[in-house]
């Protein structure tokens, strides 16, 4: 969008409009709601913290990605789980829970955990839930989003899972396997239906390119309840070199354009709009 700086006011103004829409529904979603207004004020504690740091001279930033692990139950081309402004590895639950209070104290306001599959660590999930002043976007295949895991999603509003869908089910179960749009709508529905917040992420191809961009796909998503789409283009391989630097330019025009219409959506060119 311009610069980091515009992206972040962006943002803001989304889940500025996200909470007046929870709150406004509170009647059927108390506890979400109760969750937004408390993460509204710590992110805007947060913002205060890492102004006064700024004026320090350090860096304190706004995002962070967390790799969780190298594992995966899928074996998709061209995987897209790549770092956005830093990548912070680790091993055990607890090495991970305080880098998260680190950077709670830090004034980072989301870590986006990546992978591999993040939900095959649900140790370190456990620990993120327990961070609620941050909020945790999961990047995931939804393969592994069982009972017990929308049970604490349910407990830890912070944990918010973002599913991988890349367009029509013929493109997605062609990169991922066959079952796995039926599932990830399967997980949107109950997701929906517990008052959880989600978001999709899709890699981006010069082949669903326009598929994507459409505002038939965006509202068939924001329908099925989903809040934040966020755009990733492939990271490595052939569809990377098809998709190339004029593919990049194509995605954020497309953005810029459909912003402005899609009041009720936050759109995100991941890792593009972070960096």
């Amino acid at each position: 969008m311009g610069n980091s700086m515009d992206f972040e006011t962006y943002l803001t103004k989304g889940l500025e409009r996200l909470v007046a829409q929870t709150v406004r529904g509170s009647l059927s979603n108390p506890r979400g709601s109760a969750f937004l207004l408390r993460f509204a004020a710590a992110a805007k504690s947060a913002a205060k913290r890492r102004d006064e740091a700024q004026k320090a001279g350090k860096y304190a930033p706004l995002f962070l990605t967390a790799k969780v692990t190298e594992k995966c139950d899928l074996h998709c081309p061209d995987c897209a789980a790549y770092p956005c402004r830093a990548k912070v590895t680790a091993g055990d639950a607890e090495e991970w829970l305080r880098l998260f209070e680190k950077a709670d104290r830090l004034g980072v306001s989301f870590i986006f955990m990546t992978g591999g599959e993040p939900l095959l660590r649900r140790d370190v999930i456990k620990a993120a839930g327990k961070i609620q002043n941050i909020l945790f976007p999961i990047f995931t295949n939804g393969q592994a989003l069982d009972e017990r895991y929308l049970q604490l999603m349910e407990r830890c509003r912070n944990l918010v899972p973002v599913l991988g869908i890349d367009g029509s089910k013929e493109r997605t179960d062609a990169r991922r396997g066959e079952g796995v749009y039926e599932k990830q709508l399967a997980n949107m529905a109950e997701l929906k239906d517990r008052g959880l917040l989600f978001g999709v992420c899709t890699t981006v191809t010069k082949e669903n390119l326009e598929e994507v961009l459409s505002e038939a796909f965006i509202k068939e998503l924001a329908g099925r309840g989903c809040k934040v789409l966020l755009y990733a283009a492939p990271a490595e391989g052939e569809a990377a070199a098809a998709f190339g630097e004029e593919g990049k330019e194509k995605l954020q025009q497309g953005l810029e354009e459909l912003r402005p219409a899609m009041k009720n959506m936050i759109l995100i060119n991941w890792p593009g709009d972070l960096s």
